[in-house]
Formats: C-alpha cells, structure tokens, sequence
C-alpha cells in the first residue's frame, strides 16, 4: 500500500526530529512500556434508539461531513492513490487541542470544524455527546472512541484546561519525562496498539526535540453486514476493474442482489450496505463510467452528503459488485489542514495556546498532526481504526421499489462509513484498483 504523506513548509522540522533507532531491517521494535497510558472511555449502560441531536448539532453534523469531503479532497490531491481516513478522529484531536488556544488561533480551529459562531463549550458539548450516544445505538457494532494526552513532566497544564479533557473528553492528562525519546514513543505507540486492536501500530516513529505535549484520539469500529449471508465467498471471484487510467486489472470482487438503500445522481450513483442492525452503513459513491475521477474527487465540496442520503430510495433491488479490499492511509496533515484555514495554530510568531500549559512567559503551537487509518472490507463485514495525534511543541520563532438496479463497483470510487441516525461520517477513502 503507497504511504500517503503531505510535506509542506514543515520538512525542516520532520527531519529534524529525534528517530527511534532502526535494526538492520529498518524495522523498530518498541518496547512495551512498564506505565502504559490509562484508558477511560464511556460504556453505554443502554441501547439509543437514534443519536439525540439538537438542532444546533443537527448543523454540527453537517459541518462535520463537509469538512470530512474537503479532507479527502486535499489528500486524494496530495497523492491519487487508495487510502482511508478519519474525519471523525481528526475531529475529537482538533476540538481537544481549540481548548488550549485562545484567540484568533482559537476561532480560525473551530471555524474552520465548523463550529465557529457557537463557541468552544458547544463544540465540548456536541463531542460528548457523540462520545456517549454512537457507541449505544447498537449493541452488535464494536465503536471506541477513547482520547488522551502525555505531557512533558515540567510542563503542567493549566487546571481548566485538563478538567475539561477529563469531563467532555474522558482523556486523562498523564505525565513523564522526555529525556528518553524511545520510551515516550513506546508509551504512546502502545496506547494506539490497545485502542485499536492492534491494527495502528505505530502510530509515531519520531518525537521533535521541543514536543511538550502530544494531544490523541484512537477510533476503532468493527462489524458484521446486517445480513450475514450478504455476500458468500464462494462468490467471490476476479473481475475485471477498470483503473482510472483505462486499464483493466483483475481484483477479487464480492457479488450480491439484495434490496438495499440506492440513489442515482447527478454524474455518480449510491448505495448502502448496513451493518449489524442498521444503525451504521458502508455507502459506496460511484462516479459514472468513463468519468474523470480525480476532477470529480475535486468537487466533493459541491456535494452535501445529507443530501444524498436524502435522495436515496430505501428498498432498491441492487445487484452488486464490490471489490473486497484492504487500504491505509498514513497522514502529515499539516498542509491540508493549512489550506482548510487552520494557519496560525502552526505559526511560532502567533499561535496562542495560552489555555494549554501552566508556563508563563513560554509560547506554543502545533508542530504535527498525524494521522494513521486503517479499513478492510470482506464478505463478512468491516474492521476499521484511526488514530490522530496533535503534537505541541515549545514555538521558536522560525517563520422498494419494483425497479432493479446494476452497480458494479468496477471502476474508482469512494466510500463513506456513517452512522445513520446522525448521519455523521466516522471514515471515508477512495479506492481503485489494486
């Protein structure tokens, strides 16, 4: 699988971080730590009927997918190639992160999430919320969603700050030493591997010589199809995919007709394959054949993903093609998160993360944000994990229907995992082709 990284103006610094020493394979091996981070997460105590949203969340939700289409737009630019993100994850390390920033550095982070105009204790709410209320709609699906954050051990947070983490968040404030890079590097790496069943590991081979903090949030979803018997393996077989360049390659391709969620639109089609009991689904958007895919890619800001849940006919006879797939992403989301309008953040003359830590006289801002995601897709269902890690460093100044339809998945497409009472999107990728 092609590594997905985004380098922009922040290339000096990656290089100059402090690596984890290699064998001679090149491969690292870190060591279990004897302190493991804690993990605090809630545990639903009874099964929702539907997310409970307010109308003000309702509009969350949408902002949510919009900045979650204008992410896969910057990366899929970035490099064309099949991958898989976490909207949704990035979304919980940012608002973490906006509650240590004040300002200009403040509003542009929330603004650009979408949340602007209600202010930070709204955004704190909304996350709780969804914290609480997507692992409780159905008991079949395995969803974590678990934050945290290590800290340099003379480099306290304000008071405010951590109580905040603890009670919209659930993400404990541990601290220790980072005289040795390996063993900080161990202890976050392990956190990432227990969070996601070991599917991100590592989630960092580096740490920067100034980090001070390191803000995360591991997500991890696992689930059966609604109908189990959905697709059978024996029907699995290798079909022809048409790449976006107009060759054709074999990939092993699911086949199913079943009555499923389907939409036809303006220049692609969709559909839903639900999980477990229906309260999350799998939507493929599939652009018309012969279409160039990256010029659609580029306008997936035009599209309003409730609205094409909207326009979709519930009970559709679909035959259905569908590559069986694995795909990753592995993310410096630096210069895509920039060009969405997060710029001071990262800036050592202007950032403002005066609510962050307990050192006046000492300023701040975000070096990296990282991302590693992971997403296979088989007859049997879906397992899918992200984690994202906001590093913060010292800043130095340095500039049913009777009708039936066909869709065959058989040339590039995207695909989105969402949860549908909310409607809000936890990953998104793109695939075409192996």
């Amino acid at each position: 699988m092609k590594k997905i990284t985004i380098v922009f103006g922040m290339l000096a610094l990656t290089l100059a971080c402090e690596k984890a020493p290699s064998g001679p394979s090149g491969d690292v091996t870190f060591p279990v730590p004897d302190e493991p981070i804690e993990i605090t997460s809630p545990t639903p105590a009874t099964v929702l009927a539907k997310v409970d949203l307010s109308a003000t969340q309702q509009r969350y939700v949408k902002s949510g997918n919009a900045l979650a289409f204008r992410l896969l737009q910057g990366l899929y630019a970035a490099d064309p190639a099949n991958m898989v993100c976490s909207p949704l994850s990035l979304q919980y390390a940012l608002a973490m992160t906006a509650n240590g920033a004040a300002g200009e550095t403040l509003n542009e982070i929330i603004t650009t999430l979408g949340y602007g105009s209600e202010g930070i204790d709204a955004l704190n709410a909304y996350c709780n919320l969804l914290m609480n209320q997507l692992p409780a709609v159905d008991p079949d699906v395995v969803l974590k969603v678990v934050d945290a954050m290590l800290v340099k051990e003379d480099y306290p947070v304000q008071e405010a700050f951590r109580q905040v983490l603890a009670s919209s968040y659930y993400a404990p404030v541990e601290y220790m030493s980072f005289a040795d890079p390996m063993a900080v590097l161990s202890r976050i790496n392990d956190w990432a591997s227990r969070n996601t069943n070991g599917l991100i590991n590592p989630i960092l081979r580096e740490i920067s010589p100034d980090a001070v903090g390191f803000i995360m949030n591991a997500l991890y979803f696992k689930a059966k199809w609604a109908d189990e018997t959905l697709f059978k393996p024996n029907m699995t077989l290798p079909r022809d995919f048409t790449r976006k360049d107009g060759n054709k390659v074999k990939v092993n391709m699911m086949a199913a007709s079943e009555y499923l969620p389907y939409g036809k639109f303006d220049g692609f089609q969709a559909v839903g394959i639900p999980y477990a009991n229906g309260k999350y689904s799998m939507y493929v958007l599939l652009p018309d054949a012969g279409a160039d895919f990256g010029k659609w890619v580029a306008g997936l800001d035009k599209k309003d993903f409730s609205t094409i849940l909207g326009g979709m006919k519930k009970n559709v006879n679909v035959e259905l093609l569908l590559p069986k797939f694995d795909v990753s992403g592995d993310f410096l989301l630096n210069d895509v998160l920039q060009a969405m309008g997060i710029r001071l953040a990262f800036d050592a003359d202007f950032a403002d993360f005066s609510r962050m830590f307990d050192k006046p006289g000492e300023s701040f801002r975000i070096s990296r944000v990282i991302q590693k995601a992971k997403l296979s897709l088989a007859e049997w269902g879906t397992e899918a994990a992200a984690v994202t890690v906001v590093e913060m460093e010292k800043a130095t100044s340095v500039g049913p229907g009777g009708e039936s339809v066909k869709f065959y998945a058989n040339h590039p497409f995207v695909f989105v995992l969402a949860e549908n009472t909310s409607g809000a999107i936890l990953f998104e990728g793109v695939y075409q082709g192996d």
